[in-house]
Formats: C-alpha cells, sequence, structure tokens
C-alpha cells in the first residue's frame, strides 16, 4: 500500500536521489573510459540500479551523456559562485577571486576536467552540446568579469573570450595531468602547494597589481 503522501503528486522521496546516483556514476565512468567505451550496463550496477531504469529515465546512453553534461554546467556554476562568495575579503579584484573559484571546484573534484576533456573534441555533437551547456554559460559568467578588469587597466585581453577559454582549459589540464607533473615536481603533491602553483601560473601573470 502506497505511503498517503505519496499520492498527492508528490515524487518518491528517492526518486531525485536515484536519479543524481545514476548522473554521478555516469560521470565517473564517462571520465575514466569515455563515452564510446563507458556502458549502461556498468553505469548500471556502479548506480545499483536496472539498466532499463536508466534507459527509461534518460532514453539513450547519448540522452545520459547529455543530462551528465547539463547538470556539471549548472553544478560548476554554482560552485564557482559559492567558492567566490566564500573567499574572505581581502580587498581582492572580482576577476581574481572567480579565477581562483574555478582553480578550487575542478581541484576539488578532477571527475569533472577529466569528462570535460575527454569526449569534448572526439564528437562535432557532443562537442557543440559541452559548448552549449558548460563553456558558454561559463563564458557568461566571466566575460563581465574579463572586460572590467581590461576597462580598469587590471589585466590585458584585447579578445576576452580567448583569455578566459585558455586560462579554463589550462587549468583543466593541469589538474588532469596532476600526476605527470609531480613525477617532474614532488611538492606538486602537497594539495596546497599545486593550488598554489595553479595560481601562481594562470592567474598572477595575466592580471596586474597595484
Amino acid at each position: 500500500m502506497a505511503h498517503p503522501s505519496s499520492r498527492r503528486g508528490r515524487r518518491p522521496a528517492d526518486q531525485g536521489d536515484t536519479e543524481r546516483g545514476i548522473r554521478l556514476a555516469a560521470l565517473r565512468r564517462f571520465a575514466d573510459q569515455g563515452f564510446d567505451r563507458a556502458s549502461l550496463r556498468d553505469i548500471a550496477a556502479d548506480a545499483g540500479v536496472d539498466a532499463a531504469l536508466i534507459s527509461y529515465k534518460f532514453g539513450s546512453k547519448l540522452g545520459l551523456w547529455k543530462a551528465v553534461v547539463e547538470r556539471v554546467g549548472t553544478v560548476t556554476l554554482e560552485q564557482i559562485a559559492a567558492a567566490a562568495a566564500a573567499k574572505p575579503d581581502r580587498g581582492e579584484r572580482p576577476l581574481a577571486a572567480a579565477m581562483e573559484a574555478l582553480i578550487d571546484v575542478y581541484c576539488a573534484n578532477d571527475t569533472v576536467p577529466r569528462f570535460l576533456l575527454r569526449d569534448a573534441g572526439h564528437d562535432p555533437q557532443r562537442a557543440a552540446w559541452v559548448f552549449d551547456h558548460v563553456s558558454q554559460p561559463l563564458l557568461d559568467h566571466y566575460l563581465p568579469l574579463i572586460r572590467a578588469a581590461h576597462d580598469a587597466g587590471e589585466m590585458r585581453a584585447p579578445i576576452p573570450e580567448m583569455a578566459f577559454l585558455t586560462f579554463a582549459y589550462g587549468v583543466a589540464v593541469n589538474v588532469v595531468r596532476r600526476d605527470m607533473l609531480t613525477g617532474y615536481a614532488p611538492q606538486l603533491a602537497n594539495d596546497d602547494e599545486f593550488r598554489a602553483a595553479l595560481c601562481d601560473t594562470l592567474i598572477a601573470p595575466q592580471l596586474r597589481h597595484g
């Protein structure tokens, strides 16, 4: 017999958790194996659900992949805003805080940049989906900050779009390749040292101080 509270148009309490679990399992599989090698059967096993449920909710592997991309875009923006807002007030310029926030977010969960870098350039349709749902929203968030910094003489950015994409790609690649970099510079195994190196390499040279 159904619980009374489930009869008035309310979703079952665990439905949202189930969908989040599927998306998280898919994110990890896609990041580790890429779209072509990842299977719905393995994703379902990781999420503890039947593969038929994934097909029912998302339609296909591509539908699931698209849903993961959309969620990554939304959550990444939310996390960047929260990370920037949580920084102590040191008189830091808004752009510097926002750039540090992207570093914080990618360092905290390298699955996201691994996922984005693995498939973004392998298929035109999927590349366009990533751009529309991740890159474009990030551009929309950062471009006003970059233009304001440029106009204030704090940053030389004649092409703001290129400045941001170069920065964002640099963060993602370095986070994904951290193990390789640590082989050359063992101090990067320390989280604080690695984050500081990213800031010194990818932010400081772009911003004028004083």
